[in-house]
């Protein structure tokens, strides 16, 4: 799956699509008549990973707080976004400065592959999992490219559905959302 992402073409356009999408997957996932629902918890895209930049900045424009990801050694942290950025063991970029500790609406969340019933497949290091099992009230959105979604996922019993999928192509909204 990384070789056929690495190989997409039409990024410019699968990325302005995914980010169409993400907005309308949130704006669906709140609460109903509640507008207020306004962090995300976004990832920073790196190598061929489904770019998250111009949804970043799209999400800031339209309002919303955007935290990102930071690890501490098992464990991820929300970092608000800003202009100051570090540069993990992982060759991924991460936010300078302090953990967020208050409510995440909305998590974007990449992946490798993804089924229709919210499997995610990541990277396996379950950072994203743990950080939901903290946080279970977190609307997961797995956010990548149509071609990564397949008809089955290897899961784990720690791993934790997708509420929604959103790719260049379609916004897959999950109905069992509970997995216990």
């Amino acid at each position: 799956m990384k070789q056929r992402r690495a190989n997409n073409e039409n990024r410019d356009v699968k990325e302005t699509l995914l980010v169409q999408n993400a907005l309308l997957a949130i704006e669906k996932l709140k609460k109903d008549g509640v507008n207020d629902e306004k962090n995300v918890f976004c990832y920073l895209s790196y190598s061929s990973e489904a770019p998250t930049d111009t949804l970043i900045e799209t999400l800031l424009e339209r309002g919303y707080q955007v935290y990102c990801p930071r690890v501490e050694g098992k464990e991820m942290q929300a970092v608000a976004f800003g202009d100051d950025f570090t540069v993990s063991d992982l060759r991924i970029r991460e936010p300078i400065g302090t953990p967020f500790e208050g409510e995440i609406h909305f998590a974007i969340v990449p992946f490798l592959a993804v089924d229709t019933q919210g499997n995610r497949l990541g990277y396996g290091g379950g950072y994203y999992d743990r950080y939901f099992e903290k946080y279970p009230d977190v609307k997961r959105i797995a956010y990548g490219f149509d071609f990564q979604i397949q008809d089955a996922v290897p899961t784990q019993p720690t791993d934790k559905l997708m509420h929604c999928v959103v790719t260049d192509k379609q916004i897959i909204y999950i109905e069992n959302f509970a997995k216990e």
